[in-house]
């Protein structure tokens, strides 16, 4: 491996990560709630209790529609969630986030267009799409004015219009079987099996104009808010935990990743907090003077210069 990928590194270039979270603000749009809804619009007595997501979904496909393929389950399933999806707005403080300009470029785990509204209230989601790729959202990002925002467990619309046995929800990600395979996706872009190290990984997607998200660990600062680290989301546990290992093996990966809270969460979140510092990534709690969700976004917000 060659350890030095600094080259890549672009300071200038800040990205935010966001969760769920912003969605909660007013909508209280939850994915609890959403598969609730699913299961009780299908008439099904299931509960998610402590179930992960991507198990839990692969249950409510098995459960309904039982005479039918679970690959047919799956997709009404995806279409359901992606209109779902598309009826949301962004909250004022997304948009006053944004409207900050402090980021240049913006990654998201949602399947909504809140950020791209954001962005451009007229945003066609159908439009702008850097790869129109059925399933997996490696590449494709949308292109809004001089942003890009990349939806790295799918989006709504994909903007495929190929095979007949694709269809707009295609990317949506949250069943297990789509988790693992995305897993193993990501897994040949930093860790070759031919041999190339990280260095020549990046360079090559450069050479060839196809920059992909997982690459944008390794030389973008990224901060994240509004979402909660959950231990499902392996994939990007796999890449902070990669990139720790390479940092401590001597390679210079200059970029900064950080995780923002607020104050109020700390003693809940501790065990994520020291997973995280572990892996070199750093914590930052906002301070609010009650335990008030919006307060923390509205401060964190001031702090952007």
């Amino acid at each position: 491996m060659k350890k030095d990928i600094r080259q890549f590194y672009l300071p200038d270039k800040k990205y935010l990560f966001i969760g769920n979270g912003p969605n909660q603000l007013a909508a209280r749009f939850s994915w609890d709630d959403l598969l609730a809804n699913v299961c009780r619009d299908a008439g099904l007595n299931i509960q998610r209790n402590q179930k992960a997501f991507p198990l839990f979904f692969e249950e409510i496909s098995y459960s309904i529609n039982r005479d039918q393929p679970v690959e047919e389950n799956i997709k009404k399933l995806k279409s359901y969630i992606g209109q779902e999806a598309l009826k949301l707005q962004p909250h004022p403080l997304l948009r006053e986030l944004i409207e900050r300009n402090y980021y240049q470029h913006y990654l998201t785990t949602n399947y909504d267009y809140c950020i791209e509204k954001a962005l451009f209230k007229d945003f066609d989601p159908l439009k702008g799409k850097n790869e129109k790729r059925p399933k997996y959202s490696l590449y494709r990002f949308n292109q809004v004015a001089e942003h890009q925002v990349w939806h790295i467990h799918g989006e709504s619309l994909n903007g495929f219009n190929g095979k007949i046995r694709d269809y707009p929800e295609a990317s949506i990600m949250i069943g297990f079987e789509h988790y693992s395979d995305y897993l193993e996706k990501i897994h040949h872009f930093i860790k070759s099996d031919n041999g190339k190290g990280l260095h020549d990984l990046i360079q090559k997607e450069m050479e060839r104009h196809q920059l992909n998200w997982v690459h944008l660990f390794f030389i973008r600062d990224i901060d994240i808010i509004g979402f909660g680290m959950d231990y499902t989301e392996a994939h990007l546990w796999f890449i902070l935990n990669f990139r720790a290992r390479l940092k401590r093996a001597g390679v210079h990966i200059p970029n900064t990743i950080r995780w923002i809270i607020p104050m109020f969460s700390r003693i809940k979140e501790e065990d994520r907090v020291d997973l995280l510092m572990a892996l070199e990534v750093e914590v930052i709690y906002v301070t609010t003077q009650s335990k008030d969700y919006e307060e923390f976004y509205r401060n964190f917000i001031n702090t952007l210069r």
